[in-house]
């Protein structure tokens, strides 16, 4: 699938926005959210309706969570929908059945639970229609991308680039998998009006590359507010993330979106300090052999000190170090 991301319903389903925030926290767990906010009339051949999200490199181990609970808070439905949070109702009984949540400057909107499935790296999110709604419906979930990253990493000497290539809907990559689920359940991809993209990355990422026609803003990102909207996510606690925001919008019946994003990180790491002493270690060890004088009567391997021995042990295991991933040496 690479880095190409579907959305699938049963009807022609129109998303009015399609949010996508990725946070990226180095050596840790990433996190990929997903919101989809679409109309009423969305219910109408059915009383469910399922939404299949084929991510790149989603596992069944993967933690997935719907975020209902999070987006209930007045302060937390704040900051994400960018908008001062004027009441919260319960659409039913139970507070679990969904909530309406009320603007001040823009209409009301439907929060839905879902139930979530995971199978062959799809994510299927069914939801019931609700019994009384306000304004669009929305789901959001949160996936947590376990021990590893989103982005493309490509590691240097000096520096590790990011690079964010998000395809969504793009027919052209369509993978085996996506192309045999939107058959057998005779599925089709939805149509999206506006794109909402964020990345939130540590402060000491610098953004190389950026399609300025689709860029907002970048700011720093409020950490005390967000650990209170998320705090599945601990490394937001830490304060040292900036976060921008893209946008774009559908282009006649053009159902696909790309977003191109490069950053870099300085690094100075483990493996670049072994290169520098190995590489001091091995310069030295050259030129105190040149400066030997050996005995043609004696075997040479006898003449060479245990010191020069040991440091040429050293040289090599550094280079096994540099070029042999610490797993394999595990094994």
């Amino acid at each position: 699938m690479g880095n190409t991301y579907y959305i699938l319903a049963n009807d022609t389903t129109v998303i009015d926005r399609f949010h996508i925030c990725t946070w990226e926290l180095p050596r840790e767990s990433s996190y990929i959210e997903f919101g989809l906010e679409f109309p009423p009339e969305t219910f109408k051949n059915s009383n469910t309706i399922e939404f299949y999200l084929a991510i790149p490199d989603v596992r069944h181990n993967d933690s997935v969570t719907c975020l209902l609970d999070n987006l209930s808070d007045p302060q937390n439905g704040r900051f994400v929908f960018n908008d001062i949070v004027t009441g919260i109702d319960n659409i039913g009984e139970d507070s679990r059945d969904g909530k309406i949540i009320k603007f001040e400057n823009r209409d009301n909107m439907t929060l839905l639970p879902c139930t979530i499935n995971i199978k062959d790296g799809i994510i299927c999110l069914k939801l019931r229609k609700p019994g009384k709604h306000e304004g669009s419906l929305y789901c959001r979930i949160l996936v947590k991308y376990e021990k590893r990253g989103i982005a493309i990493k490509k590691k240097g000497i000096a520096q590790t680039t990011y690079i964010y290539d998000l395809k969504i809907n793009e027919k052209r990559n369509l993978p085996q998998s996506v192309y045999e689920l939107k058959n057998s359940q005779n599925l089709k991809i939805c149509y999206i009006r506006k794109l909402f993209c964020l990345h939130a990355l540590p402060d000491n990422f610098t953004f190389s590359f950026i399609d300025n026609s689709k860029l907002k803003n970048i700011r720093k990102l409020e950490s005390s507010a967000f650990q209170r909207y998320l705090p599945q996510i601990m490394g937001i606690s830490k304060d040292c993330y900036n976060i921008m925001f893209l946008k774009d919008e559908a282009k006649d019946d053009n159902y696909s979106y790309s977003l191109f994003t490069v950053c870099t990180e300085e690094t100075i790491g483990s493996k670049q300090i072994a290169l520098a002493i190995g590489a001091n270690i091995l310069c030295t060890l050259l030129f105190a052999i040149s400066s030997l004088k050996l005995d043609d009567s004696i075997g040479w391997y006898l003449q060479i000190p245990w010191e020069y021995w040991a440091a040429l042990g050293i040289v090599i295991a550094l280079g096994l170090y540099l070029l042999i991933p610490l797993k394999r040496l595990r094994k």
